[in-house]
This record gives C-alpha cells, sequence and structure tokens, in this order.
C-alpha cells in the first residue's frame, strides 16, 4: 500500500484519497533547507476540471444473495490515491498530483 491509498473490505459512502508528492532526484545529494514548498508549482494549486452529468439515470437492484465471496486475490501494489474496493460505494475522488524534478550535471 502506498501513500494516501485504500484498502476496503464492504461498503462506503465517500472515499476521497489525495495525494501531493514532491521528489527531487540529483546527481550529487544536496539539501538546500528551503526546498519543499508545494505552494510555489501551480500543478498543487490548479483546479481539477470535474465531469459534468446532464443525463439522468436511473437504476434498480435486487440482489438475491447480497454477500460476496472471494476465494483468492493477488495484489502486487497500490500506489498514491488508489483504491481496491470490495463492496459499494456512492461516490469515489481520488487525486494525485507528482511533481518530479531531475537535476543532472552537464
Amino acid at each position: 500500500m502506498g501513500f494516501s491509498s485504500i484498502f476496503q473490505i464492504g461498503d462506503s459512502n465517500k472515499i476521497t484519497p489525495e495525494v501531493k508528492v514532491l521528489a527531487v532526484q540529483r546527481e550529487h545529494e544536496l539539501y538546500f533547507g528551503n526546498e519543499g514548498d508545494l505552494k510555489q508549482f501551480p500543478i498543487y494549486r490548479e483546479k481539477i476540471p470535474q465531469p459534468v452529468f446532464d443525463e439522468p439515470f436511473h437504476s434498480a437492484y435486487f440482489n438475491e444473495a447480497p454477500s460476496i465471496h472471494v476465494d483468492s486475490i493477488k495484489i502486487l501494489a497500490v500506489s498514491a490515491s488508489s483504491v481496491v474496493h470490495f463492496g459499494s460505494t456512492d461516490e469515489v475522488s481520488s487525486v494525485a498530483r507528482v511533481k518530479h524534478i531531475r537535476q543532472l550535471e552537464e
């Protein structure tokens, strides 16, 4: 399980994992002391557009056996802002914002 990931067994109402990552790779280890201010990068401030659903949706469900049976499951990894969910949910909204900087010598 990675950053802000969720493993949920059972029903839920709302799932909203969110992660902000700043990854800096340098050829030589060097830390200036004032790094890591996420506000300086627009990727962390920009509003994420949401889809607009303008078509009516009607559903009806009948579960004769409302239980979930699983023999086995193999999950290798769940990464940033991801969800593994067995059950029903009303709303899922996941956000992962990653700024990756590589500083190499010339």
